[in-house]
């Protein structure tokens, strides 16, 4: 894509109701798109000239059959669209008739149109949106397609567009007596290994310590366990990113958090240097303090 002028580049999603709209809308949010959904054609222009579009390198607009300006005056609109962007893009999201029924039959939301025949409905809407179909530069059918695929559908349209890396992983160590981490997304359980805590000299030390990782690595136990969860880690983080998860989170308890946690994963720190930065690993050890 060639360096735009300064202006936004621009994205309008039009389509069948229950085609993925608004799915397609939370994706770009989490891009850092400014998102408008629906906004009546008579506040485009206000929106543009009181600058909002200035600080903002990435917009979506979505607009629909609610719009009834919209059918009588697409062309119009994407000029002038088209006219305020550096990148401009109209994709039109659809779905077979029997597929959009069952969506509606399942999520029980009234159809725009209306009426008590949604197979009508569907086919008006249809007949109505043929124009905007034809005019789009791109047609995303989801019928076939599972909500986590739609991200690189959606990206391989925009393809030129720069998207921020939105995926992190978060390694937590805890206490159990304290609670699971309400965020997290698997966890291991470190009660099983020695505890330092039963060791006078140890007790006042935590697992951030040498002298306690010391004591814990004299126990082929508590190596193996480390050397399991970091295969588990490298081998899943890549998968989930895969997914367009926007994060993970993995725990690691024990019974107050101050030991044996903490020093499993200040290890994990270690054994996964090579991939922190790739994919963003934070840790953190939420009750280290609590004792």
């Amino acid at each position: 894509m060639e360096e735009n002028t300064g202006k936004p580049n621009i994205i309008l999603i039009s389509g069948i109701s229950g085609s993925g709209k608004s799915s397609a809308l939370k994706i770009l949010e989490d891009k850092d798109f400014f998102c408008v959904d629906n906004m009546p054609m008579l506040l485009l222009p206000k929106f543009f000239e009181l600058g909002l579009s200035a600080r903002l390198k990435n917009i979506l607009f979505v607009i629909d059959i609610r719009e009834k300006r919209f059918l009588s005056e697409l062309e119009n609109y994407i000029k002038f669209l088209k006219r305020q962007s550096g990148f401009f893009k109209f994709i039109f999201f659809d779905a077979r008739d029997d597929v959009v029924i069952r969506r509606y039959s399942e999520t029980r939301r009234k159809h725009p149109l209306s009426g008590s025949d949604i197979t009508a409905s569907v086919k008006r809407e249809r007949m109505l949106l043929k124009n905007a179909k034809a005019a789009a530069d791109a047609v995303i059918d989801t019928s076939g397609i599972k909500v986590h695929e739609l991200e690189s559908i959606l990206s391989s349209h925009l393809e030129g567009l720069i998207f921020p890396v939105s995926f992190s992983v978060k390694i937590i160590s805890f206490g159990f007596k304290y609670g699971l981490p309400m965020e997290a997304d698997t966890v291991f359980d470190a009660r099983f290994l020695p505890n330092p805590f039963f060791i006078e000299s140890l007790r006042n030390f935590t697992g951030a310590d040498t002298e306690v990782a010391n004591y814990m690595l004299s126990f082929e136990e508590s190596k193996e366990f480390i050397n399991r969860i970091a295969d588990f880690l490298a081998f899943s983080v890549p998968l989930y990113k895969r997914e367009n998860k926007s994060y993970f989170t993995a725990g690691v308890g024990c019974t107050g958090g101050v030991h044996r946690s903490v020093f499993v994963v200040e290890e994990l720190k270690k054994k996964l240097a090579g991939i922190n930065g790739e994919y963003g690993i934070s840790y953190f050890h939420r009750d280290i303090q609590k004792r």
